[in-house]
């Protein structure tokens, strides 16, 4: 959090104060706060040494990781970046943010279609999970694929709560007729359900 106070500048002038006066309990928690400040300065080198610093202090933690393939990721090494995700989801099954920022990754790298595939998989044990389906909408998007798109975002406004949105925005992909008539089919089926429900909360407000 303290990282995050503040300009980039000013943060990296705090940590490197702590590390030289040694004002610390945990040297490795300092050298990640440095990295994070760092990374906010856009100082993709430093912030790597620093990370790999943390590290060696035995600093684990699935956000270091995280933070560690965001800096590989801004400085082109893709394969690298995907690697740590890879290696970090297995040390940590159940970190979200990891599956979020893997997925985030691919669709930076324009890989929609294992974008795709790892939101569809992660929706299997998390089908609720509104950021996955935001992941299949902005994967449908990268891959011009605009019914699928909009279908998966009325997913997103039907879990907040917003039947509405989620209507128009089946409406938006029945008017992209790039669907095929099973594709078609679903979402004219979901369509109704969501209107039907629309009428029974318009309803409940009422009373």
């Amino acid at each position: 959090l303290r990282a995050l106070q503040g300009t980039a500048s000013e943060a990296v002038h705090d940590f490197e104060g702590l590390l030289r006066d040694k004002k610390f309990v945990s040297e490795g928690a300092i050298r990640f706060g440095l990295a994070v400040a760092l990374a906010r300065k856009r100082d993709w080198v430093a912030a790597e040494q620093e990370l790999l610093l943390a590290r060696k202090l035995k600093v684990t933690a699935a956000i270091l990781e995280r933070q560690l393939a965001e800096v590989k990721l801004a400085q082109g090494d893709a394969s690298a970046a995907l690697t740590i995700y890879r290696e970090a989801m297995v040390r940590y099954p159940l970190n979200l943010a990891l599956n979020y920022g893997y997925g985030q990754a691919l669709i930076k790298l324009k890989r929609y279609d294992e974008a795709l595939k790892f939101a569809d998989m992660q929706l299997q044990s998390y089908p609720q999970d509104v950021r996955l389906h935001k992941m299949r909408a902005e994967s449908y998007a990268g891959l011009g694929r605009g019914a699928q798109q909009h279908q998966a975002l009325a997913e997103v406004f039907s879990l907040q709560g917003q039947t509405a949105g989620a209507i128009e925005q089946l409406q938006h992909a029945q008017k992209a007729e790039d669907a095929n008539f099973y594709e078609q089919s679903v979402i004219d089926a979901r369509l109704r359900e969501l209107r039907k429900r629309l009428l029974e909360e318009q309803k409940e407000r009422r009373n």
